[in-house]
């Protein structure tokens, strides 16, 4: 049966020769690395937000939502939000606590307990079987997690232990400890277990916040990452990595270290290649629209209009006329109106007459996620569906 044992909160220090300090290393370069991305905001934008929805569709699952891509981009562009069923919900929930997170956490500045409780809040609101009767407060009752052998602290322990991991993440170590305490932090919320659902939700939002507030520049343009990445490719693995880990022992809590560390440096470095507008365009949009126009979504003058922009990365008006030859003036001022109106061209500020792609509303998305997929920007688990 389940005992709790209780574990010191500490930083460790790896051998010389430890995979933990290779990963340490790689990861604060790339941390120091100046971003240099040409790929126009409004598109990276759009791009940040498509990595959000499989962050979020991908922490979901997790937990056992079984909503699939298609599913949840048919909702997006019906945008009926507030009417999707409950496993739609809770992906808008966790896409709503991300942009909490971005708004919220500051880079260098002490991260308050209370963004942790409203985060539990958000992601568990208007929920019934993956909610909590007591969002944004921990947890007045045991806990048992399923197949662990872990058993968390009592109730009455949980707010000292919350405030020790909050201290441990706002104290001021040497930087070269950062990444490390990214990694333990997140097992140790884990171990914690401090809410009575949304546990799981939480501590992945948790860590993107905390990459954040170590300067990652995760919320820049330039830089983009899904933390869900790292823990929903091989969930078992993931479970399997956090009870080890439960053991509390130095060599057990390295292995975590090194686990989560390389997920998140192979992720960036992975989608870091997306800032450059070049690769963005070749591998993602153009291959999107190609997608869209095959499963004809999309007509063969819309996927020429399309394209056009993407080559160019912003287009006035005038500079699509190429692509509408035989038109009239009126008719191609109809024709750009319409994919203005179904999202697929977007004024590059509010009512002007130059224009990026648009995709994150539209049908188009399912072109870009398959072209992310396709070029192993992501992986099948985050995308399947």
């Amino acid at each position: 049966m389940p005992q709790f044992v209780h574990h010191e909160l500490r930083l460790l220090n790896p051998r010389f020769d430890s995979p933990l300090l290779d990963v340490l290393t790689d990861l604060e370069y790339v941390r120091r690395l100046q971003l240099k991305g040409d790929t126009p905001w409004p598109v990276f934008a759009q791009l940040k937000h498509v990595f959000h929805l499989l962050e979020s569709l991908a922490s979901a699952r997790i937990e056992g939502n079984h909503t699939t891509l298609a599913d949840y981009v048919d909702a997006k562009v019906a945008d009926a939000e507030g009417q999707h069923s409950e496993q739609l919900r809770e992906i808008e929930n966790i896409e709503k606590a991300m942009q909490q997170v971005e708004e919220s956490v500051l880079a260098g500045e002490p991260m308050p307990e209370h963004l942790l409780r409203g985060l539990h809040q958000l992601t568990v609101a208007g929920l019934n079987r993956e909610g909590d009767r007591n969002p944004g407060a921990y947890r007045e009752g045991k806990v048992r997690i399923a197949q662990a052998d872990h058993l968390p602290p009592d109730a009455v322990q949980v707010a000292s232990y919350m405030g020790e991991l909050m201290q441990f993440v706002n104290r001021s170590d040497p930087p070269k400890y950062d990444l490390m305490k990214v990694a333990l932090a997140h097992h140790r919320f884990a171990w914690v277990h401090p809410f009575g659902n949304g546990n799981g939700r939480v501590v992945r939002l948790f860590t993107y916040a905390l990459l954040i507030k170590y300067g990652f520049k995760v919320s820049e343009a330039g830089r983009l990452l899904n933390p869900a990445a790292v823990f929903c490719a091989d969930r078992n693995r993931y479970y399997t990595m956090l009870a080890e880990a439960d053991t509390g022992s130095d060599e057990a809590l390295e292995r975590w270290c090194t686990y989560v560390l390389t997920g998140i440096r192979d992720e960036l470095q992975k989608v870091g290649r997306l800032a450059n507008y070049d690769t963005l365009k070749a591998e993602v949009l153009l291959p999107a629209i190609a997608f869209a126009r095959e499963r004809e979504h999309i007509t063969a003058q819309e996927a020429a209009v399309l394209a056009v922009t993407v080559r160019a990365g912003a287009v006035k008006a005038g500079e699509l006329e190429p692509a509408m030859a035989g038109l009239t003036a009126n008719q191609r001022t109809y024709q750009i109106r319409k994919l203005v109106d179904n999202g697929m061209l977007q004024p590059v500020s509010p009512g002007a007459r130059q224009y990026n792609i648009g995709f994150n509303r539209n049908l188009l998305l399912r072109g870009v996620v398959q072209a992310l997929r396709s070029r192993g920007f992501i992986t099948d688990a985050l995308a399947a569906g």
